[in-house]
């Protein structure tokens, strides 16, 4: 019976490679491939299709486009250690809520499982923020296995729990040009 891929969701907290850690070992007890999923709500009022001009030397690109390439950079060497791990492994990136994207694309790709992490909120963090791995475990048509992120001291959040790490500065910088 061939599997299809362990669906990955991946913010950019320094919590990540211990998430991928984890999808390794599942991949390779399986013998099936990862899909590493980031994804972005777009900034409020700012289009995924407006023009902008990058920070250096790139050239001008829609919002859509600088985002793809930024996230692309990121997770290249968390792709690279999952390679050299010998799992097969491919990248997407999808904008719009989190949750509602995570689940659409486990369908789309026909998931056989669903990986990510939890950070542990609770109270009223949990109640303003919301849980998006609650909202995937609540909805999912396929296994969901959570891993709870475990503070690093390199982090420079106080707890998992209050961390916000998980934006670049490009996605930080186009938040702040669509609030003014």
């Amino acid at each position: 019976m061939t599997l299809g891929p362990l669906l990955v969701p991946l913010d950019f907290s320094d919590c990540a490679p211990l998430l991928l850690d984890e999808a390794v070992r599942f991949a390779r007890a399986f013998g099936a491939p990862l899909l590493l999923l980031h994804v972005t709500e777009p900034p409020r009022g700012l289009p995924l299709t407006a023009v902008i001009e990058p920070p250096g030397d790139e050239p001008r690109m829609t919002v859509a486009e600088a985002l793809r390439r930024d996230v692309a950079a990121h997770v290249a060497p968390l792709v690279s250690t999952v390679e050299e791990a010998g799992v097969t492994v491919t990248l997407r990136t999808e904008f719009g809520p989190i949750a509602e994207r995570i689940l659409s694309v486990a369908h789309d790709a026909k998931a056989s499982m669903i990986i990510m992490a939890t950070h542990g909120r609770s109270g009223l963090v949990r109640f303003t923020l919301g849980s998006i791995a609650e909202t995937v475990l609540r909805k999912s048509d396929v296994p969901v296995v959570t891993v709870r992120t475990q503070h690093r001291p390199t982090c420079s959040a106080s707890s998992c729990a209050t961390c916000t790490a998980d934006h670049t500065a490009l996605d930080r910088a186009l938040r702040a040009e669509s609030t003014g």
